[in-house]
């Protein structure tokens, strides 16, 4: 049987649509795309924002036109059926007995699905439920199978990985267990409030990569409180600045959400001085949306679409030269990186990515293991190196 496996959003949809293509593949079917007639197709859906929605419809009505058998994944499908119709739902936590092998050298590793925190406008925690963590026996495991399978780094997944609490065994105490195994660790999106002293301090690790994406969503301390966000711009340029001390070549990321209700003109440049003040080296940046189910909805001062496209387009502007800056910085230094089977096909080059997740473009031919590589020079967009 040929099975098309589509997917949109998150870092976990990703991991779950593994699960599925491994599923098939055990079973010995064909991966193939929309376009190769397949007969079967799964859509990992996504709802984060109105454009995540609308996306997840598309790709359901595309599959449809194919005359395949077509089953739903995701927040979005499990958030809104009625879209779907005609399409069973698939939960990829009835797989059983599946270890995702994915065809690159990074590997992601489930740690916990889930939320609890509701904040004023997100919908995920009415798709994903509650809080669930896995035992930690359970991820060193997957991970010594990924290190024997030949995985130089894994990255830790999850819907709110900094709420990992397995009977009193939090993130902290796994990180921990983790970097006793010979392979690199990179955490994914975590909230200020969930970056403590004790996790701080775990980055003189070098098995943990010195690099950190942080959901930020605003720098303005009256917004944060309406957001439903337990921290302060204040307390982001703590942690940023005990980060760089304990790692100066720590790559540190931040969502931000623009135009949130009762987002005026000062409450916008506060978050612009955060991304300054801190040096965020580079963003990712949405455009409020107003999503069924949440509080946001129902908050006054409603900001107008043409000033979020506004701020949003500000705002990048900022994350791309903070990130130029930063890149600017490591030319001459020499990293271990781990290549990328796939080919940058506009230079024809083959890339890699370092431990502080600059990815770097590097070899006419593909590599096979890590390799010592010297940033030699950087555009705005891209940076190249060699082997050395």
């Amino acid at each position: 049987m040929k099975v098309a496996i589509l997917t949109l959003g998150c870092k976990l949809n990703q991991y779950e649509s593994e699960m599925v293509k491994e599923m098939h593949l055990k079973r010995g079917d064909t991966i193939v795309s929309l376009k190769d007639a397949p007969d079967l197709v799964y859509i990992n859906t996504c709802s984060v924002t109105a454009m995540a929605g609308h996306e997840s419809r598309n790709l359901f009505h595309r599959a449809l036109s194919t005359g395949a058998e077509v089953k739903v994944m995701g927040c979005h499908a499990k958030l809104f059926p009625e879209e779907f119709e005609n399409a069973a739902f698939f939960d990829p936590d009835t797989i059983e007995g599946i270890n995702i092998y994915q065809e690159r050298m990074r590997a992601y590793v489930r740690i916990q699905k889930g939320c609890e925190n509701f904040c004023t406008y997100c919908i995920v925690p009415y798709a994903r439920g509650e809080n669930r963590s896995f035992p930690p026996e359970q991820i060193i495991e997957e991970v010594k199978e990924k290190t024997r399978a030949g995985f130089f780094e894994i990255i830790l997944t999850g819907t709110h990985i900094g709420n990992y609490n397995y009977k009193g065994v939090k993130l902290p105490d796994l990180i921990k267990m983790l970097l006793d195994e010979n392979i690199q660790v990179r955490l994914s999106s975590l909230k200020p409030d969930n970056i403590n002293d004790e996790l701080i301090e775990l980055f003189e690790h070098e098995r943990l990569a010195p690099h950190i994406h942080i959901s930020q969503q605003s720098g303005d301390n009256r917004i944060l409180k309406w957001m439903g966000r337990n921290y302060t711009g204040e307390d982001t340029i703590r942690i940023v600045s005990e980060l760089r001390r304990i790692r100066p070549e720590i790559n540190i990321g931040a969502d931000f959400i623009v135009g949130f209700p009762g987002e005026d003109e000062e409450a916008f440049q506060n978050s612009v001085r955060l991304v300054e003040e801190a040096f965020i080296t580079y963003l990712h940046v949405f455009r409020y949306s107003p999503r069924p189910f949440t509080l946001a909805t129902l908050l006054p001062n409603q900001v107008h679409d043409s000033v979020r496209k506004m701020r949003s387009k500000i705002l990048r502007k900022l994350g791309t030269k903070n990130n130029f800056e930063y890149r600017k910085t490591m030319v001459g230094k020499v990293f271990r990186v781990i290549p990328s089977r796939k080919m940058d096909y506009e230079d024809r080059l083959y890339y890699g990515f370092t431990p502080n997740y600059i990815r770097v473009l590097f070899s006419k031919e593909p590599v096979q293991n890590p390799v010592d590589v010297k940033i030699t020079h950087i555009t705005e967009e891209r940076t190249y190196g060699e082997r050395v």
